[in-house]
């Protein structure tokens, strides 16, 4: 009974414990049944690595072809994804965006363990492709699913991984069977992980980068990654996701997942330059790797979503996976989401994002009707009575309590609230809220054409580029912001209660302000904004016209 311990002490290890699993290359060694030092077997350890490496087969790629996208599945790693080419998505220089950068995500959908000696264990090596590749370099899936499945031997065990290709979704399904190596496990868990999230596809770094997170969902409540330290959640795990501005990666557990892991590798370099557009991640941007963990004993049944940040996309899957979008905080929501739903829907019947915005400004125009001319009426009266306010002024000048007295009776005589054209404007704010984040970071605008020089409506719509960056305006002069200043400038002329030099001051700074503040948002944003505000003066100018002069 007391040899083990013994042999513990002298540094020879046990006969159950000669069974060694390299880190690097996952080859579960045998020992014989002699016993041998630590040293010994650490050097039998690196001659089997070797001769694994000789005796593994060639990397082996298939081509795939859908609606969708054009992707390469490599054997390494049991299925991971080479390259994924969006059809209906391209970069800044017109090519077509890849989801997956060399030296950036290309080591994905790696399965890992851990052995009883305590060592972490990864499967990233080549596997061998044990279903039939029909024989071509490149498969078209156009009406039934494609499956490839890959296999490897440990210890005489096999480990199979399949993946399944839609000819028409995003996702692809990923089933292991890891039962027969469970006994090989310490914990009886293994992970199945994503490194590298998604690459940077937008022009503008700083402000993609403001988008970019890394989130765990467990029991629907969404458990965000803290860039200062990594997150490990035990327990049922909805989905793991890493997103960028535009797009987004998630494994989505169909089989119970008991366990959810983000860690983060900050990392400033260039990791690709493909047909002369750079991808990269800012230093300020962490490099994400997300994991979901399964019980070995069982069947692991996946999907893996692989694509753009589309609301419906994402809802389909009906675990909450839709809450990684940015629609704002809870009260405004709701909104957002309605206005995406509208825009969505109006663009079935008009094919042009420019013109449904302009029919959804006149839309948000007659919707909040009744608050804007509730509004103009209250200045209006507020405007009709300033003489009689300044007459209390000057008589109870020395008296400020019995100024405010005075005029609270004045305007309770007359039936006007001060705060009268102020709150209906309140009402409005969730909603100019909500327009802002979607008309910001939605896909659909992305790449979006107008017309003239509006060919993106998701970025600004500069006409001049400058040699240099201003602070805060940017390195473009955009033609929407100056128009939009300008009718910003008209409309608060008009709804001016008073000839304030102060108020008037004030008024122009604020036009000349928004100018620059418009300058580097997408052309969208500014032209909803521009519209809004040009059918603002009409419609203050035919309200003028049917309000009397008069208080009440």
């Amino acid at each position: 009974m007391a040899m083990p311990y013994y042999y513990r002490m002298i540094g020879i290890a046990p006969e159950e414990e000669n069974q060694v699993i390299s880190q690097n290359d996952s080859l579960v060694v045998k020992q014989n049944n002699m016993l041998q030092t630590k040293n010994e077997v650490e050097q039998n350890t690196k001659t089997e690595e070797r001769q694994y490496f000789t005796e593994n087969t060639n990397e082996e790629t298939i081509n795939i072809e859908t609606a969708l996208f054009n992707a390469i599945i490599s054997s390494n790693s049991g299925g991971s994804i080479k390259s994924f080419i969006l059809k209906k998505y391209s970069l800044n220089d017109s090519t077509l965006v890849n989801l997956i950068v060399t030296g950036l995500n290309e080591k994905n959908l790696v399965l890992s363990y851990s052995n009883f000696q305590g060592e972490n264990i990864s499967l990233d090596h080549n596997w061998k492709l044990i279903s039939n590749n029909y024989g071509y370099n490149t498969i078209k899936i156009e009406d039934n699913p494609l499956e490839l499945i890959f296999q490897t031997t440990i210890n005489n065990s096999s480990v199979n991984k399949k993946i399944i290709v839609y000819p028409d979704k995003y996702f692809i399904d990923v089933d292991i069977d890891f039962q027969s190596l469970s006994n090989s496990i310490s914990q009886q868990r293994v992970n199945l992980s994503w490194k590298g999230g998604v690459p940077m596809t937008e022009p503008n770094p700083k402000d993609e980068g403001t988008f970019y997170a890394s989130n765990i969902s467990q029991g629907n409540e969404i458990n965000k990654h803290n860039k200062k330290k990594d997150l490990f959640l035990t327990g049922a795990t909805d989905w793991v996701s890493t997103r960028s501005k535009y797009f987004t990666t998630a494994i989505i557990p169909k089989s119970p997942s008991n366990y959810g892991e983000i860690k983060s590798f900050n990392d400033q370099r260039i990791y690709s330059n493909i047909d002369n557009s750079k991808l990269f991640i800012d230093g300020n941007v962490p490099i994400y790797q997300t994991s979901l963990g399964f019980d070995s004993n069982n069947l692991i049944k996946t999907t893996l979503y692989l694509g753009p940040l589309q609301y419906d996309n994402l809802k389909e899957f009906n675990v909450g996976l839709e809450n990684t979008m940015s629609f704002g905080i809870a009260p405004i929501r709701g909104i957002g989401r309605a206005v995406l739903s509208l825009l969505t829907f109006l663009y079935k019947y008009i094919p042009n994002y420019g013109l449904v915005l302009i029919v959804f400004s006149i839309l948000v125009k007659l919707l909040v009707y009744p608050l804007t001319k509730k509004s103009y009426q209250s200045m209006k009266a507020m405007t009709s009575i300033q003489p009689e306010v300044q007459k209390l002024r000057d008589k109870y000048k020395n008296d400020p309590q019995r100024v405010s007295q005075e005029t609270f009776k004045l305007y309770k005589t007359h039936g006007v609230n001060p705060l009268g054209g102020c709150l209906p404007m309140l009402l409005q704010m969730p909603l100019l809220f909500a327009l802002f984040i979607v008309f910001r970071s939605t896909i659909e605008l992305r790449g979006a054409p107008f017309a003239f020089w509006i060919d993106d409506l998701s970025r600004p719509d500069a006409l001049i580029g400058l040699p240099f960056f201003i602070p805060l305006y940017g390195d473009q002069i955009s033609i929407l912001p100056f128009v939009m200043g300008l009718s910003m400038f008209v409309q608060q002329k008009m709804s001016t209660v008073s000839a304030n030099p102060q108020q008037k001051m004030m008024t122009q700074f604020m036009s000349v302000f928004m100018i620059v503040l418009f300058n580097q948002f997408p052309s969208g944003l500014n032209l909803y904004y521009t519209l809004f505000n040009i059918l603002t003066i009409f419609q203050q100018r035919f309200i003028n016209r049917d309000v009397p002069n008069g208080p009440g």
